[in-house]
């Protein structure tokens, strides 16, 4: 038994390895909106500047937060972060929803200055822009929002930038039982 489970994750961290030199963390030209989610962990590879900012993202400012996972950016992109979702808001509303659009909005209040990093896949089928998004104190809202307990994992091929560090910062909520794994 314990040889089938070292082997696995032997396995594992091969196809990792093979993945993240195949597929590298840098934006790349659109591909196919892939509807696969991801069972592979992948490391990061994208540079980071001496702010901690990664060196490929760009300059954006943040219009309207529309709910724990959605937002437009003042030159007109509507947003879905990379990597998580929040509990839902509105007409089908979730245990949590109103708790992480209100997280997002103190952590990205109107007008702030923010950094923002695509994946291959820039856009989902909607349209929507999908990014990670950092704020001037090199803070990584999508990682800040599993950390809290404000969102959970969902990752889906060939967006996989980061998904290690995704997937841990849902377990360290879930390990310390806060924000929505202590109340739903």
């Amino acid at each position: 038994m314990r040889v089938a489970v070292v082997l696995a994750v032997v396995a594992a961290l091969a196809v990792g390895l093979f993945v993240g030199s195949r597929y590298p963390a840098q934006p790349a030209t659109p591909a196919a909106n892939g509807a696969q989610q991801s069972t592979t962990s992948t490391t990061s590879t994208t540079s980071t500047s001496s702010t901690g900012i990664p060196a490929s993202a760009t300059e954006a400012t943040i219009e309207y937060v529309y709910d724990g996972d959605t937002l437009f950016l003042t030159d007109g992109r509507k947003v879905r972060l990379l990597g998580i979702n929040t509990p839902e808001i509105g007409d089908n509303p979730e245990c949590w929803g109103d708790e992480a659009t209100a997280l997002l909005r103190q952590l990205l209040p109107e007008g702030t200055h923010v950094w923002v990093l695509p994946d291959i896949d820039p856009l989902d089928k909607y349209g929507r822009s999908l990014l990670f998004i950092y704020r001037d104190d090199a803070t990584n809202i999508n990682l800040e929002l599993l950390r809290q307990g404000a969102a959970e994992v969902e990752m889906y091929a060939p967006n996989l930038l980061y998904q290690q560090d995704v997937e841990q910062a849902e377990a360290q909520a879930r390990a310390a039982n806060v924000g929505m794994w202590a109340s739903c």
